[in-house]
């Protein structure tokens, strides 16, 4: 990282330059600019501040080092984005394209070739997806959960900055998207379903408590199960709290449904299969 980046009112000049090499790049190496001209836009304002913050316009798709050896590869255009243009017809940023892009393919959600049984378990999943309108894994988690009919919050960090410093709280300083934040209710599940949702590679637990009754047989095993995987959990007696009986009757139709668990959680850049495992769709 360079000690000494620009200083912030050569913003406009740094602006006109990077708009410049990225309206001229496609031209001389025989690739083309996304045709999304909200895409480009977006890129070329997260390139504009890379270049305050670092000295250097990094690709707004893979994480700085500090090394400026090292980062010198990831300089947009970066030094792999001819061959990610050869093999998946866009760059990784999908902000240089090959002859053949089609937006639709290349938004398609993806997910694994096995499909993953749901959790019926789940009775109410609240979802924000944190984005950017020009990121291309952003559109692609948001395709995903349209496909499976879960509704959600889209918050534009490049337009909400309290918005934007959670997610560089969340992800070490980096505005890295999508990030997804889902708060689900999970109602008498088997210690598969808690698993595989639990489970989840690179999910984040923020909090996970446990309503339950002592006398339950299947809330003493989840509990057990919780505490020998090494989960934090609070625990809740429904026969001693009757706020919270009210809560678990609201969420199961009525019914004091035991065990019930109310869990958040957190995923950034998460592969569609994880996605869909971690939410469980």
């Amino acid at each position: 990282m360079t000690d000494n980046p620009p200083p912030v009112e050569d913003r406009d000049r740094i602006e006109a330059r990077l708009r410049r090499m990225v309206e001229r790049w496609p031209q001389v190496s025989g690739c083309h600019l996304n045709p999304d001209a909200a895409v480009v836009e977006g890129i070329i304002q997260v390139l504009v501040r890379s270049t305050l913050r670092y000295g250097y316009p990094y690709c707004p798709c893979r994480d700085v080092s500090g090394d400026p050896e090292q980062d010198r590869a990831i300089m947009c255009p970066c030094q792999y984005h001819r061959e990610e243009i050869r093999k998946d017809g866009h760059c990784r940023c999908v902000l240089f394209v090959g002859d053949d892009f089609d937006p639709e393919k290349a938004y398609r959600p993806l997910t694994g070739d096995e499909p993953i049984p749901a959790a019926r378990c789940v009775r109410h999943r609240s979802v924000t997806v944190y984005s950017t309108p020009w990121c291309f894994h952003s559109r692609r988690a948001k395709g995903l959960l349209e496909s499976q009919d879960v509704a959600y919050k889209s918050i534009d960090i490049d337009k909400d900055i309290d918005a934007a410093l959670r997610v560089e709280s969340w992800t070490g300083g980096y505005r890295s998207v999508p990030t997804i934040c889902a708060r689900l209710i999970i109602t008498e599940p088997s210690l598969a379903e808690i698993e595989r949702i639990l489970q989840t590679p690179e999910m984040v637990l923020e909090s996970l408590d446990l309503y339950m009754t002592q006398w339950c047989f299947h809330s003493r095993r989840t509990v057990r199960w919780l505490e020998e995987q090494g989960f934090p959990v609070r625990l809740i007696d429904i026969e001693r709290d009757p706020e919270a009986a009210r809560r678990v009757q609201e969420w199961n139709n009525g019914y004091m449904s035991v065990p019930t668990l109310d869990v958040n959680i957190r995923l950034t850049e998460p592969s569609g299969d994880n996605l869909i495992r971690a939410l469980g769709l």
